[in-house]
């Protein structure tokens, strides 16, 4: 067995990956997360399913291929061997590769506190306590993990997460986006929290055995979950507040099953699949249907609108990486909205069509080009009292490079434009972007130069661009009109406990934060 895993690595190409970080996720609890990863690499030898799910990149089918070579052919050798586990392509792993080792034995980091000031913000975040200050509120948890029977408890603000979110679900969580693979909601029942709009309680969370219990108690909800696992399988029943549902998931081979059904008032569905055609392709499957009268409170699953009431939809992925360093991804989604809803009058139809192609060279450049249909049916502009319903057309195209032409400096550049179409015409938007990255040999400063350009004829073709300017601080904004867009973000870190960050951008606000690490 041994001889078969040095035969796979001698077959391996030995190539090193670059983190992207335009794919990861802007929520900052899960940044937060992936920091300490950052600093104390997860182990993939030593990690559960748990553990590999707390990463928040990887998909359920990705984990249980890791789980099943694993046991096939023993721990892993090196992290360029997960190029030969079935579902794990070149994106996956650079993605993870900031954040993961194979080492046996890591270095542990114990007792890490971080201390963070920003403007009108102050915070304070340890292994198990976090407290948030702002001018107008404040936020605080207790929250420890695996301590004994105790899998998790959570004091004060906290999250819940349920199922694939048809009841509750508060922490970041994908929508339809290029990771096509990535439609299954992941993550922890509970998770102490900072953010706003999160439950103010306690929680917690048992295990005995195969079973786990939860128990929630907050200002304005009361739930449990109880859930029975097996290797690769779980059968989970969710309660809060007046909704009650079921959910589900199971792996055969490379076939990744699993869904909720949910009841309040009325009743939601929700069914998919994910499955792995070897090193070829990825592919996914999400059909969903929620009730007109559904009635969620914190829902988060999946749809078409912000929340999932009124549609039925059926989404289909696939993830192709035959050719080296080329991947093309493509979804299609058709829904239907049963009953009226905002900006219509009558019951609606719509599809969407998404494709993507990426091109990775090398682990310094990467090109990416994307087209996005959507057709969609909503109120006309007249002045009746009914209008009638009219047609839309809305098409996006986006072309991003990045690459590092010398060592210590990188150049990304986006360029993207948008069409709307309608019965009063046409309109058209366009925008381009570049940020230049630059860190000082010698010294421990980094200068950011960000440029935006925009041009749109409405609101209907506006543009949604990721903000991050300093460390733990992810905002999207919405860019439409004539205007253009200046900052520049400088970052000085002295060893690993002190960061100092400031940002400045031309007609905005200064912003000032500096974060200490003992």
């Amino acid at each position: 067995m041994a001889g078969l895993k040095i035969l796979i690595l001698l077959l391996l190409p030995l190539l090193s990956f670059a983190r992207q970080e335009d794919d990861l996720v802007n929520d900052d609890m899960q940044w937060q997360q992936l920091e300490i990863y950052r600093k104390q690499p997860l182990s993939l030898n030593n990690a559960d399913v748990v553990e590999l799910t707390s990463l928040g990149l990887l998909t359920s089918l990705q984990i249980d291929e890791l789980v099943a070579y694993k046991k096939q052919f023993g721990k892993l050798l090196s992290i360029y061997e997960l190029q030969a586990v079935p579902g794990f392509d070149e994106t996956t792993i650079q993605l993870i590769l900031p954040y993961v080792t194979v080492a046996e034995d890591p270095k542990i980091i114990q007792g890490e506190h971080t201390f963070l000031v920003r403007n009108n913000l102050v915070k304070y975040r340890s292994s198990t306590i976090g407290v948030q200050l702002k001018k107008d509120n404040y936020s605080a948890y207790y929250f420890i993990k695996n301590h004994r029977k105790i899998k998790a408890l959570a004091i004060g603000d906290f999250t819940v997460n349920m199922g694939q979110g048809l009841i509750n679900w508060q922490a970041y969580a994908l929508g339809k986006n290029g990771m096509i693979t990535h439609i299954k909601r992941e993550g922890e029942i509970i998770r102490g929290s900072t953010s706003s709009g999160v439950n103010r309680g306690a929680a917690i969370t048992l295990q005995h055995g195969r079973l786990e219990t939860t128990a929630i108690i907050s200002v304005s909800q009361i739930g449990a979950n109880i859930v029975y696992k097996l290797p690769q399988a779980h059968l989970s029943i969710n309660w809060l507040n007046q909704s009650i549902g079921l959910d589900y998931a199971i792996s055969l081979r490379n076939y990744h099953f699993f869904g909720e059904l949910a009841v309040n008032h009325k009743k939601a569905i929700i069914t998919g699949m994910l499955a792995s055609i070897g090193k070829i392709a990825d592919l996914a499957l999400f059909y969903r249907n929620y009730n007109t009268a559904y009635i969620p409170l914190h829902a988060n699953a999946m749809a078409e609108n912000s929340r999932p009431v009124n549609e039925e939809g059926l989404y289909t992925g696939i993830s192709i990486h035959t050719l080296k360093h080329w991947q093309l991804d493509a979804y299609a989604d058709v829904f239907h909205f049963p009953w009226l809803q905002y900006r219509t009058t009558a019951p609606a139809d719509g599809q969407e069509l998404f494709a993507a192609l990426t091109y990775t060279p090398d682990k310094e450049t990467r090109l990416y080009f994307r087209y996005q249909f959507k057709q969609k049916f909503q109120q006309s502009k007249s002045d009746v009292f009914l209008p009638p319903m009219m047609k839309t057309t809305h098409e996006n195209y986006r072309f991003q490079l990045s690459l590092s032409p010398s060592k210590g400096l990188t150049w990304k550049m986006r360029i993207e434009a948008n069409t709307w179409q309608d019965e009063n015409g046409n309109q058209y938007g366009g925008l381009y972007q570049q940020e230049l990255v630059y860190q000082l040999p010698n010294w421990p400063l980094r200068c950011s130069l960000n440029y935006i350009w925009y041009s749109t004829q409405g609101t209907d073709t506006r543009f949604y661009i990721p903000d991050r300017g300093v460390l733990y601080d992810y905002n999207l904004s919405q860019l439409y009109g004539k205007g253009a867009r200046q900052s520049c973000t400088l970052r000085w870190k002295k060893g690993r406990h002190l960061q100092a960050w400031t940002r400045l951008e031309a007609g905005g606000p200064v912003t000032l934060q500096v974060t200490y690490v003992i």
